[in-house]
């Protein structure tokens, strides 16, 4: 795969996926304006950041010669070309997003099992999850939840603020 077809391939794959450039930025921790260059073919992607846009977005990996170290590694004297086969990539099926309103309870359970996703990680905002039961627990930004339990259980959320949730299946 050439850094052309890598580059289509990240652009139809997040418009796919109907992320904007904003919301991918928040999920690879890459600068929006960085996959912008990267999509249009006026920026090749490190090693890093291909890694990272290949597993949120579910993509192959380009092929071992476009790809080089980060920046970081070329400073320490690794600048080598670094070959796809040898890295350890997690890759998954599926990524969701929710935004959860103020206030409205929200069944996670339900959206959990539906989809198969095997964990959540709450973005920003706080809010209580719940069960009918009187199970509560507060979580914070950098929370992750295992669907895999909640989908056996109705678990709801309450979120005190505007909150986001990244489910990755």
């Amino acid at each position: 795969m050439t850094e052309a077809v890598f580059a289509r391939r990240i652009y139809h794959r997040r418009t796919e996926m109907r992320l904007s450039l904003r919301e991918i930025a928040r999920l690879t921790g890459i600068s929006a304006s960085t996959i912008s260059r990267l999509e249009n073919g006026r920026l090749s992607p490190t090693l890093d950041l291909a890694a990272k846009l290949a597993a949120a977005l579910n993509l192959d990996l380009p092929d071992a010669p476009m790809l080089t170290r980060s920046d970081s590694d070329q400073l320490a004297g690794r600048d080598e070309k670094t070959p796809a086969e040898s890295l350890s990539v997690v890759v998954y099926r599926k990524i969701g997003h929710t935004v959860l309103r103020a206030g409205i309870r929200r069944d996670l359970s339900r959206i959990a099992a539906r989809n198969a996703y095997e964990i959540a990680i709450l973005l920003r905002g706080t809010l209580q999850l719940r069960t009918n039961d009187g199970f509560r627990e507060n979580l914070k930004p950098g929370a992750t939840i295992n669907c895999k339990l909640i989908a056996n259980r109705t678990y709801f959320a309450v979120p005190a603020e505007e909150s986001e949730l990244l489910w990755v299946g």
